[in-house]
């Protein structure tokens, strides 16, 4: 029987995937074919940027704040294209029951009210690791966001951070790792790790630190993401808990950060 209720539904009975799906060897090979995709559109890109001079070849990692934009978009998106076209053949499913349709009435409430949690857990679990630590690490997006001085800059960040972020790590983390996780696990482990993978990767750094102070809340995070797909599959659903997500995060930056 379905629950009707929009939050917090209980988790529904797993998937009962087909015979074939999420093959490991093949999942696996997706996987680290996502993983090259990506790295050689950006290789690719930086190449490109340093031969027009975009780029100081000397100083490739600092790049300006626009490229820094430019190069995630150029690797988001043929990963977007190979998870869109690889998925179907994965999950032997449609893309339609892998949650790509239209959101019903309650999936928009479950998403909103996400959408509130996740705001208030992973900034409230950041603020009290920090007071703890004594230390204010902050997440690579947000120093990203602290160069964009023009219009131009902030509105492709805004882009990035509040539309294709959100489709692009639905996509990657619950629609790929989160299905192909809980096609052989159960539903709460599969959240778990996935959840765990979405927060590290969010703290990627030259220190040890923000595992605490970024990776901890954002891995909450993850577990709320994980949870709304589970009860609702429907992918548009994520997108808008994440992009709400996103667009609080930014606007409380510039209403307590800009000066």
């Amino acid at each position: 029987m379905r629950n009707n209720s929009t939050w917090a539904p209980s988790l529904p009975s797993p998937t009962n995937w087909p015979r074939q799906a999420w093959n490991p060897l093949l999942t696996g090979l997706v996987f680290v074919s996502v993983v090259i995709l990506f790295l050689a559109a950006s290789f690719f890109y930086v190449f490109v940027a340093t031969a027009n001079g975009w780029i100081d070849p000397r100083h490739a990692a600092d790049a300006p704040p626009t490229q820094q934009v430019i190069l995630q978009l150029v690797g988001f998106a043929p990963v977007t294209v190979f998870l869109l076209l690889a998925l179907p053949t994965l999950a032997r499913m449609p893309l339609r029951e892998l949650g790509f349709r239209a959101p019903t009435p309650r999936d928009v409430r479950i998403a909103l009210s996400a959408a509130l949690a996740m705001v208030l857990l992973v900034n409230g679990l950041g603020t009290l690791i920090s007071g703890f630590l004594h230390r204010n690490d902050t997440e690579q997006a947000i120093l990203l966001l602290h160069q964009m001085k023009t219009p131009f800059q902030q509105l492709l960040f805004f882009s990035l951070a509040c539309v294709f972020a959100p489709f692009y790590e639905e996509l990657t983390f619950r629609v790929f790792i989160f299905n192909a996780l809980s096609r052989y696990l159960p539903v709460w482990i599969a959240i778990l790790i996935s959840a765990t993978i979405f927060g590290l990767l969010h703290a990627v750094s030259d220190s040890t630190s923000p595992l605490l102070t970024v990776a901890l809340p954002l891995t909450v995070g993850g577990i709320v993401l994980a949870y709304v797909y589970s009860v609702t599959k429907c992918f548009w659903a994520n997108v808008i808990t994440h992009a709400v997500f996103n667009s609080v995060s930014v606007a409380s930056f510039y209403v307590f950060h800009l000066k």
